[in-house]
C-alpha cells in the first residue's frame, strides 16, 4: 500500500507540473500592451480592434487597434479619441 500511495502521489505531482508548464507556455506566447501610443490614429486607417483586460497575463487595460498596414497599436481605453474610434468601428460592424 505504501508503494501504491507513492506511485499515486508521483502521478499527481507530474500532472500538476504538466498543467503549470502549459499555463506558463500560454502566458509567454501571448503579447500584451505594456504602454499606450502617444499618437492619435484616424479611424479610416483602422480596420478593427481588440480589447485587452488587465489580468494575470497583462498588466494594463488597453484597446489594441489593428491598422490597414497590419500593425497593432496599443491605446488607452480612457482617452476620448479611443472611445470615439471604438464607437465608429462598432457601428461599422453593425451596418454590415
Amino acid at each position: 500500500t505504501c508503494g501504491s500511495k507513492s506511485l499515486l502521489l508521483s502521478a499527481l505531482m507530474s500532472l500538476l507540473l504538466l498543467h503549470l508548464c502549459s499555463k506558463l507556455e500560454a502566458a509567454s506566447n501571448f503579447d500584451c500592451c505594456l504602454r499606450y501610443t502617444e499618437c492619435r490614429i484616424h479611424p479610416r486607417f483602422i480596420v478593427g480592434f481588440t480589447q485587452q483586460l488587465a489580468n494575470e497575463a497583462c498588466d494594463i487595460n488597453a484597446i489594441i487597434l489593428h491598422t490597414k498596414k497590419n500593425l497593432s497599436v496599443c491605446a488607452d481605453p480612457k482617452k476620448e479619441w479611443v472611445k470615439r474610434v471604438v464607437h465608429i468601428l462598432s457601428n461599422r460592424v453593425k451596418k454590415m
